[in-house]
């Protein structure tokens, strides 16, 4: 479903934040993306979700090729597109529940399917009490939830998660990581980008490791043994 080919990235003149990026996504993996503080996942991020455009190489996603499409293009290919970001970006003059509506009534889904799914969503997500509320009068950890909630609504087939548990209890956390699994074997691509080994090593998924900009791909090890152990 996606494919970068030797891809690079720089800002303005300054020197190339990612060199040679190459990988294949197949639809419905589940990968982890993890490297240290500067690594450049912010960035790789942002060519996923098509929030920029390589400066150098070739992405492909959906069966298009990103670098040839016009800007209006663009448009429908993000409806298929859900993102956590690190910092929420919620409509702070939006209720709860009208930021987790949002993406259904982009898609003009009818109002009764909307508000039946979205007070189910946030009931699950321990927010069923807040609904009305606006997000400024929320702690970070709720405020969390409802831009995961927002991100999974619609069932995107790409999810790109960036740091989704970091303000989180661990309770709520493994929660969340389930549903992310559901959605998952459903169909999703997912993308989690984490600092953590804990999350890693209890959900046992390949991972994109970046570091200075390059990135290799390591299989869980779990997944190594059980393909060993069916050749041998």
């Amino acid at each position: 479903m996606i494919t970068f080919e030797h891809v690079g990235l720089r800002y303005g003149i300054g020197p190339e934040v990612l060199s040679d990026v190459s990988f294949s996504l197949a639809p419905g993996s589940f990968h982890f993306l993890t490297g240290p503080s500067g690594a450049g996942k912010s960035s790789l991020l942002s060519l996923l979700y098509l929030g920029r455009r390589p400066t150098r190489g070739r992405v492909s996603m959906f069966s298009h090729e990103i670098g040839r499409i016009s800007r209006a293009q663009l448009s429908p290919l993000r409806q298929r597109i859900g993102v956590v970001f690190q910092d929420f970006r919620l409509m702070n003059h939006l209720s709860a529940f009208d930021n987790v509506a949002l993406p259904l009534r982009i898609q003009g889904k009818p109002e009764k399917e909307i508000r039946n799914n979205v007070a189910e969503l946030l009931d699950w997500a321990g927010l069923g009490d807040h609904m009305n509320a606006l997000p400024p009068t929320l702690s970070g950890g709720q405020q969390q939830r409802i831009a995961i909630a927002r991100a999974v609504i619609a069932r995107p087939r790409l999810l790109l998660a960036d740091e989704p548990t970091g303000n989180l209890d661990d309770e709520i956390g493994y929660r969340l990581m389930n549903l992310f699994e559901q959605l998952n074997r459903m169909g999703t691509t997912i993308v989690v980008a984490t600092h953590s080994h804990v999350m890693m090593d209890r959900f046992h998924h390949a991972r994109l490791v970046l570091e200075d900009g390059h990135l290799q791909v390591a299989e869980p090890k779990n997944w190594l043994k059980r393909k060993l152990d069916g050749v041998f």
